[in-house]
């Protein structure tokens, strides 16, 4: 098939998505969020308002969690460990959709975010690629790195048939060759 899965291919990243949920919550400027933060997993019915064809309509949502029964108080640690869908909801409903939208898009996620709470169970579509980036930030002690996908390519023999440099390196490549001209 011509599609190539990582960058074109877009899925519904479930509970992968809430690391990255929690990682907002945690980085917000005045909520205060720890890991020792204590959030209750108990039922909450949300509500608000959603658009169609037809006009605005009053939707009511209760997330349940996936063993259908409620843990009671949990740290911000466990509930994350434990994949509570409950408290994940909770927590984007405090940081408000606003900021983990905006939080999704530092993480160099630019898909279209879903503009209610379902948000925060990863019901989104994005692709591996962006999934892979936002991840790569935990991993590189906070850095943005743009993903490099082939970097050489050999034919069987061994040969270097083509190489690519990274834009930094491209570009200051680019300045060297200008400035000896």
């Amino acid at each position: 098939s011509q599609l190539i899965r990582p960058l074109q291919s877009y899925r519904q990243p479930g509970s992968a998505f809430k690391p990255i949920v929690y990682a907002a919550a945690l980085d917000h400027p005045t909520k205060g969020f720890t890991p020792a933060t204590i959030i209750y997993d108990s039922p909450d019915i949300f509500e608000y308002t959603e658009e169609d064809e037809s006009g605005k309509e009053l939707v009511t949502w209760k997330p349940e969690n996936y063993a259908e029964r409620f843990l009671g108080p949990k740290t911000l640690r466990k509930a994350l460990e434990k994949s509570i869908n409950t408290i994940s909801v909770k927590v984007v409903g405090e940081i408000g959709l606003d900021y983990a939208r905006s939080y999704v898009r530092k993480l160099g996620i630019k898909s279209e975010m879903k503009r209610d709470l379902t948000t925060a169970l990863g019901s989104s579509p994005v692709s591996l690629l962006e999934l892979s980036r936002a991840y790569n930030i935990f991993a590189s002690g906070g850095y943005l790195v743009e993903p490099y996908l082939i970097r050489r390519v050999y034919d069987r023999d061994g040969n270097l048939l083509e190489w690519h440099l990274y834009k930094a390196q491209a570009e200051e490549i680019k300045e060297m060759e200008v400035t000896e001209e």
